[in-house]
């Protein structure tokens, strides 16, 4: 199992995209980045789990092609702007088995916030996350 672990404020554009480990990480743990660039994660085939904390703001295709990626946790209590519906391509959250967590507080903003709204199946309050309640 590799895990991916930031200590920088942005993950930028293409950040993983080709590179020597981005098909093996199968697990995202972020404290600090408030922004995923476009394509950030695209490709990263074996990953399951992103959990981040402070993200404010997600690109297009930050996701794409996560052909695993059944858990997205944004724990900001700070709505993050999802930037296009095209972030999740060719996702599990995409076809409707992946979920998106975010603080209950903030379920129903996020199910109606303009490109998040496409995903308001999808969304769950944090403590609906298996590994947190159980």
């Amino acid at each position: 199992m590799s895990n991916f672990v930031n200590t920088v404020d942005s993950i930028g554009d293409e950040a993983l995209t080709n590179s020597i480990i981005y098909r093996s990480i199968t697990k995202i743990l972020d404290n600090y980045a408030t922004r995923i660039g476009r394509s950030a994660f695209e490709y990263c085939s074996e990953l399951i789990t992103a959990d981040f904390q402070a993200v404010t703001r997600i690109d297009s295709y930050a996701f794409s092609e996560c052909s695993k990626l059944t858990a997205l946790i944004l724990r900001s209590e700070t709505m993050a702007t999802l930037s296009s519906t095209s972030a999740f391509n060719s996702t599990p959250i995409k076809s409707g088995t992946g979920y998106i967590y975010v603080p209950a507080a903030l379920v129903d903003s996020y199910k109606a916030a303009n490109n998040w709204s496409t995903y308001a199946n999808q969304i769950r309050a944090i403590e609906d996350y298996p590994e947190i309640c159980g």
